[in-house]
């Protein structure tokens, strides 16, 4: 039975914490909707691509980090978000981008890997 957590998957869980942190400081100052979803397909096609197998372990990882962040964020208000509507809006509607992303990276790599 293979195991889920791979010595390359371990690696690459570092990465997907630090782009959910990015991704939530992002929806914190941002003043549109179109720069943290673009970012966020971006960096979790990037994850998918990664772990064409298990791409969804780091994306579950991401999505975790970004709702997480926020609301600890918002509980402390160690950080305001600039418009408070559109931080809400991502971060809520993170999950979605964020799946759909790591799942083209993955079929996007699988396709190619196999000619």
């Amino acid at each position: 039975m293979n195991s889920i957590f791979t010595p390359s998957l371990l690696r690459q869980l570092p990465l997907a914490l630090l782009s959910g942190v990015v991704l939530t400081v992002l929806n914190f100052k941002s003043e549109t909707v179109h720069m943290p979803f673009l970012l966020n397909v971006v960096f979790s096609f990037g994850l998918g691509w990664l772990q064409p197998q298990r791409g969804w372990v780091l994306a579950t990882l991401q999505v975790l980090t970004i709702v997480l962040l926020y609301l600890l964020l918002l509980s402390t208000e160690w950080l305001v978000p600039t418009r408070p509507d559109i931080a809400d809006f991502t971060t809520y509607l993170a999950i979605f981008p964020t799946l759909a992303g790591s799942f083209m990276g993955a079929f996007l790599r699988r396709a190619i890997l196999k000619g």
